[in-house]
């Protein structure tokens, strides 16, 4: 069962990464007419995909469990990189002396932003 269960994983790497190749990196981009956070737009696939299953009346075919598991791992991807790409902007904010971080301002007397 173990070399079963390797080569599925196998099959559905090489899926992900074709149709990556294929749609140019899309999902991990917002999009060209609706600027959509790519977690929400993986989130709204599996989202479709789920109701695609659940609709059906005959039987689930494979390509359906292979895309539902594949959004499934483009999601853990994005959010390992937002993990990532936090853990990054809390380090560089400890290089900043008593609390301060790049994103402090003060409001003037006059009521204006000096950055």
């Amino acid at each position: 069962m173990q070399e079963e269960i390797r080569k599925k994983c196998d099959e559905i790497r090489d899926l992900l990464i074709e149709k990556n190749k294929s749609y140019g990196n899309s999902v991990f981009d917002k999009g060209v007419l609706f600027k959509v956070d790519p977690m929400y737009a993986i989130q709204s696939r599996i989202n479709d995909k789920l109701n695609r299953i659940k609709s059906k009346e005959t039987y689930m075919s494979e390509n359906d469990l292979m895309d539902l598991t594949g959004y499934l791992i483009l999601l853990q991807v994005y959010m390992d990189e937002v993990d990532r790409r936090m853990s990054e902007t809390i380090k560089s904010s400890e290089a900043y002396p008593e609390g301060e971080t790049p994103f402090d301002y003060e409001i003037s007397s006059n009521g204006k932003d000096e950055g």
